[in-house]
């Protein structure tokens, strides 16, 4: 019925009625969209605060309106709006400019799943460190990565909770720092896929579909990523 409505809208040509409705289609992708923008912030990849969910979404409502076709059904707009807000988060995080875009997103991933299982180990101070930089004697000097990252805790919940993680995990700053340290040193694809799963509340089918990759390589990052996490445990 609704994208009935859409569609009638669409012929009309009225944006505002079109916007309306189509706003109701999908909740969590204002979630979306507002979490991974807020984790960008506490990772420093964007200025804390420059970018508002509201305007992006705006954006690619307006830019759903303008590609609308009558034989789309929910499902399938509903994988278009979180395609568009990746793409938007993207755009703002500059990746296309590390990573380019003759790489197909399938190889990437199946790249960092690889690099996925990286060990990380405690140091005395209870510092995060990669197994692999305990052999370089520089590595306090050339680190790639900050272990000063604390998320907000909105996202450190949504995290925990998608996570299978206790939910008394996080009882201290030194304690946020590890976790901060867990996300941070996640490959931008993957994190991407964590994203979708924790602030979307995407199924890994669904995820699938949007970042147009087989489910299996999915449901193996969604599965790599949960063993980082339970470094914490």
């Amino acid at each position: 019925m609704l994208v009935k409505q859409l569609a009638q809208h669409k012929e009309e040509n009225d944006f505002e009625q079109f916007y309306n409705k189509i706003t109701t289609l999908e909740p969590d992708l204002r979630k979306f969209m507002s979490r991974s923008l807020k984790a960008a912030e506490n990772q420093g990849a964007i200025d804390r605060g420059f970018y508002k969910a509201e305007e992006l979404l705006d954006e690619i409502y307006l830019e759903i309106f303008k590609e609308f076709k009558d034989y789309m059904d929910a499902d399938k707009i509903k994988t278009i709006l979180f395609s568009k807000a990746i793409q938007k988060i993207e755009e703002k995080k500059i990746i296309e400019q590390e990573t380019p875009d003759y790489v197909s997103t399938e190889k990437m991933l199946k790249e960092e799943m690889n690099a996925l299982n990286e060990n990380f180990t405690s140091q005395a101070d209870g510092d995060l460190i990669l197994n692999t930089e305990l052999d370089d004697i520089s590595y306090k000097q050339s680190r790639e990565w900050s272990d000063n990252i604390i998320l907000d805790s909105t996202l450190e919940e949504q995290l925990i909770k998608k996570m299978d993680m206790s939910d008394t995990l996080l009882p201290s700053i030194e304690r946020r720092k590890l976790f901060g340290v867990l996300f941070n040193t996640i490959p931008p694809r993957s994190k991407t896929v964590l994203e979708l799963y924790a602030f979307g509340n995407r199924a890994e089918s669904e995820i699938s579909e949007i970042l147009e990759v087989p489910e299996t390589i999915v449901s193996g990052i969604v599965e790599k990523l949960k063993e980082r996490f339970r470094l914490l445990k």
